[in-house]
């Protein structure tokens, strides 16, 4: 489903604010804390969640070619979940970029600083070419609007803060993920009629 360029690019600054909220009620005590995915730590969780900000100014930056074309961010969702490999390759990359970040909430103004800046100075169609295939800005950046909301939300629980995002990005987050899910099933959950079961995971 293609996803509404304001929406989407209030949905990605908010998400920032919020990210960086998060990241600056971390105590130096919680950094090597093992986080809320599995063995990953905060400071892999915060370093992972950056990556949605240096991937979009990178792709930004690099020379445009056109292998596939995705429609929107459903569908390259749906690309790169059919890799079985590619939550490993999430995983090694997110440790490495840990492995850099000495100074989490300088880096991180840093980074999200920049992303934002370019992102605003593009137009909402400019193709990116992104590892799973060529889209517009604004159907890249809802993927990434979902990474940053969804790792947000692990940051706060595996620190001790009260998960919440602003209602601009958990739209954005809500109208991708929905759009991965079966709707019967969440349908009969979310009325009530049937719960979803142990471990359901539309990004697993």
């Amino acid at each position: 489903m293609l996803q509404h360029p304001a929406a989407v690019r209030a949905g990605f600054e908010e998400g920032g604010v919020t990210l960086l909220r998060t990241l600056r009620a971390i105590t130096p005590d919680l950094w090597d804390r093992h986080g809320a995915l599995g063995e990953w730590t905060v400071r892999e969780l915060a370093a992972h969640a950056l990556r949605a900000f240096v991937t979009v100014e990178g792709y930004l930056m690099a020379e445009p070619t056109v292998d596939r074309v995705l429609a929107d961010s459903t569908e390259y969702y749906a690309t790169v979940l059919a890799d079985p490999s590619v939550h490993q390759g999430v995983a090694a990359r997110g440790r490495q970029a840990a492995r850099q970040l000495l100074d989490p909430v300088g880096e991180a103004e840093a980074v999200i600083g920049q992303a934002a800046a370019r992102v605003a100075a593009t137009a909402d169609d400019e193709p990116v070419n992104t590892f799973a295939g060529q889209m517009t800005l604004i159907e890249y950046l809802a993927t990434r609007v979902v990474e940053v909301g969804v790792h947000t939300l692990d940051l706060q629980r595996a620190t001790g803060q009260l998960p919440e995002l602003h209602a601009d990005t958990s739209a954005v987050v809500l109208s991708v993920v929905t759009q991965l899910a079966s709707p019967v099933q969440l349908i009969l959950a979310l009325t009530g009629r049937q719960p979803l079961a142990a471990g359901y995971n539309v990004l697993g």
